[in-house]
């Protein structure tokens, strides 16, 4: 009975690693999402079908600016009222672009669901990462990283499939619903957490002349852009390089994303046993030898789902130790590391989305990936030198 009642200190702080596992989660689906909408949208609002890929790209930019203008005007808020003012914004901007009757009005709106987004993402990592013993703090970035990979999972397949039947506009307002829901979360479970601070020009110029920032962002940079040079142009590629049917193509995309909550749950395990800089190092390398892969596997489409889940398995494995070096380098202004790591992520997806859709139409199918496997070997060569060459404020995290 005595069981029942009593909890350890790791079994409370659970409910709050949830709650901000489920406010990344709200962001990851109001940013992939639009993904499974672009034919429904296209179709209504009479754009080319490739002109959706711009509600990605625009998102990405807008998100990586504002994760970066937060610090410096809202930086000093409580990390729960910054964390629940996000979310409102969030929702805010999923209820006006169900309500958008223009292209033009749907991308003001996605601009205000990324600055809600920006308002939520680096904020909740840094949250977690306090909330936990120094040694546990992988751990728990992983748990909090986990909302926007499952998000990564449910996000495109789930709004194609609740297009036909509620509509584009039904899913925003969908995901809006999801968005009140995180900040009901935050709210109930969330700790008081000490207070960031307003970060200002010169803080950013300290942060950047640490020795072994700049070089870890770059890393960053790189990873997510030879990610999403073949993922961002996912459809095409499968479809011409393994002959992929419409069906392979969406269990492709399915097993991508259960890739990435493999990769993601591996990653804790993975830094305690091995260490932050062999994990990193790991995750770079396999993923450019499965990247080489793809340049001489036989046109089968089994291949192309298990090089595509076993890619974002590495993929996944990255992030955690990646924000744990990175609050490390500078535990002071952790949560002014994270908002960089996450405004550079972002910058990532839009120069990877850009790589590969002005790419394919010249380098094909065949030799697509060759960008990507350099980013990443530059990404591994950078990544080793400066992690060896970084003095650290503390000990690694483990």
């Amino acid at each position: 009975m005595q069981r029942s009642v009593t909890k350890s200190p790791d079994d409370r702080q659970q409910r709050p690693l949830l709650a901000l596992a489920f406010a990344f989660f709200s962001v990851g689906l109001a940013s992939l999402s639009v993904v499974g909408l672009g034919r429904a949208i296209s179709a209504e609002l009479h754009i080319m079908a490739s002109q959706t890929a711009l509600l990605v790209a625009a998102f990405a930019v807008i998100y990586a600016l504002a994760a970066l203008l937060v610090q410096s005007v809202f930086g000093h808020w409580s990390r729960r009222r910054l964390l629940i003012t996000g979310l409102g914004i969030l929702s805010v901007g999923l209820l006006l672009s169900a309500g958008a009757g223009s292209f033009a009005l749907l991308m003001v709106a996605r601009a205000v669901t990324a600055v809600g987004g920006a308002m939520v993402g680096p904020v909740a990592s840094a949250t977690g990462s306090l909330l936990v013993r120094p040694e546990r703090q992988g751990q728990a970035l992983a748990t909090v990283f986990g909302g926007f990979t499952v998000a990564s999972v449910l996000g495109a397949p789930l709004a194609s499939v609740l297009a036909p039947t509620i509509g584009w506009r039904g899913v925003f307002l969908a995901l809006a619903g999801v968005g009140l829901l995180g900040a009901l979360l935050i709210t109930r479970h969330l700790p008081p957490v000490v207070s960031g601070q307003r970060v200002t020009l010169n803080t950013y110029r300290q942060g950047l002349s640490i020795r072994g920032v700049r070089s870890t962002l770059l890393v960053t940079l790189l990873q997510m852009a030879a990610l999403f040079s073949v993922y961002a142009v996912a459809g095409s590629y499968l479809g011409g390089r393994f002959g992929s049917s419409a069906g392979w193509i969406s269990v492709t995309l399915l097993g991508f994303g259960l890739g990435g909550i493999v990769g993601n749950a591996l990653s804790s395990r993975a830094v305690t046993r091995f260490g932050s800089h062999n994990t990193l190092l790991f995750t770079l390398l396999a993923s450019a030898a499965l990247v080489a892969s793809l340049l001489i596997a036989p046109t089968v489409p089994w291949l192309g789902l298990a090089v595509f889940f076993l890619w974002s398995a590495c993929a996944n494995m990255f992030q955690a130790p990646q924000q744990a070096r990175l609050i490390n380098l500078h535990p002071a202004e952790r949560g002014l590391m994270l908002a960089l790591n996450a405004s550079i992520l972002y910058l990532g997806i839009s120069v990877g989305s850009w790589l590969g859709s002005g790419l394919l139409p010249h380098l094909g199918v065949h030799h697509l990936v060759w960008p990507a496997l350099l980013l990443l070997l530059l990404a591994a060569v950078i990544g080793h030198h400066g992690s060896r060459s970084a003095s650290p404020a503390t000990p690694a995290l483990q």
